[in-house]
């Protein structure tokens, strides 16, 4: 095989036209281009110089190899500057898993983010729910996921993945714009007669909801299901129940009533995570990414946001939870 190295010296030496000059240009001893010349002229079986009393002659031969070279090594170039991009994590694919309502309310802002700052990112998107985005992201299928746990459904965390906390979220109450709730305190005896809107059947949200309306006295009259949460805002707002979701799934605020849930069990915390052995050096810089995100947008008072620093809550997370409580 020819090597590189002996292809950039034939190159300066028939651009400069004599072993001297190249060897002024690349920093090498006359006798030392010389002898790498000798050695490309036995690897190609082509004789590229003439050597005579009157000195080195190049030859067609080289001529031709040298422009054939110059392509060559100008794609080299290009794929050690793409190694360099891919081993620093400003290049290559990330694999990112996200259940919807994450992908509808963080994941663009936090892709926009990413790829304004690593532009030659190609990102593969894979929604669905955590039990099994962990395990894609343990198998190695993903590079990192966004899940979430709610307090009332605590999970076990493979021993090879990393959690960061993202945000946690308070549950709140929907009802439908003529029910009036006054406060937090009334939400028991105005819904144990309504009939309730919950996510699927046997999901993490439908058993939240039990469990909190359990600890409120009464069994709810869930008369509709459904996945997403975007509906169940738009549920609500046509007045077809009531409904406890999480604060990211709140799709307009002035459209429904909004209380928040004083429950122990009343929130879930949104993480992003990756294996610890993870070889793609896009992860952290995605995790970086996506955390820089959450903590500059305006998320309103019920959610709060780890301190990125010491895992508290920031100061505008607390600015938030005052306001909310005033409301």
């Amino acid at each position: 095989m020819l090597s590189p190295v002996h292809l950039q010296t034939l190159e300066v030496v028939v651009r400069t036209g004599s072993f001297a000059s190249a060897a002024r240009e690349l920093g090498y001893t006359a006798s030392a281009v010389s002898q790498q010349m000798e050695a490309l002229e036995r690897a190609a079986g082509l004789t590229l110089f003439e050597r005579g009393a009157r000195g080195v002659q190049i030859t067609a031969p080289a001529v031709m190899l040298a422009e054939r070279a110059r392509r060559v090594l100008s794609d080299l170039d290009e794929l050690d500057a793409d190694v360099r991009s891919i081993a620093a994590g400003r290049a290559g694919r990330l694999k990112v898993g996200c259940f919807p309502t994450a992908g509808t309310r963080v994941l663009p802002s936090a892709l926009s983010n990413l790829k304004a700052s690593h532009p030659d990112v190609e990102v593969t998107l894979r929604i669905a729910e955590p039990a099994h985005t962990i395990a894609m992201v343990e198998s190695g299928e993903l590079d990192v996921a966004f899940v979430y746990e709610y307090a009332a459904l605590s999970r076990t965390w493979p021993g090879s993945l990393t959690r960061q906390a993202l945000m946690v979220e308070k549950l709140v109450f929907l009802s439908p714009p003529e029910m009036a709730v006054p406060d937090t305190t009334a939400i028991a005896s105005i819904s144990a007669a309504a009939e309730w809107i919950s996510s699927g059947s046997g999901t993490a949200g439908e058993s939240t909801t039990y469990r909190i309306c359990a600890d409120m006295g009464f069994v709810p009259n869930v008369t509709l299901r459904t996945e997403y949460y975007d509906l169940v805002t738009e549920f609500v707002a046509a007045g077809l129940g009531v409904a406890i979701v999480p604060a990211l799934g709140i799709v307009s605020h002035d459209r429904v009533n909004i209380l928040p849930v004083q429950s122990k069990w009343a929130q879930r915390t949104v993480s992003a995570v990756y294996r610890n052995s993870t070889d793609n050096p896009l992860v952290p810089q995605a995790i970086e990414s996506f955390g820089r995100t959450v903590h500059t947008t305006g998320w309103g008072p019920y959610i709060t946001l780890p301190d990125r620093r010491r895992g508290e809550k920031s100061p505008s997370a607390r600015i938030g939870d005052a306001e909310g409580k005033r409301r």
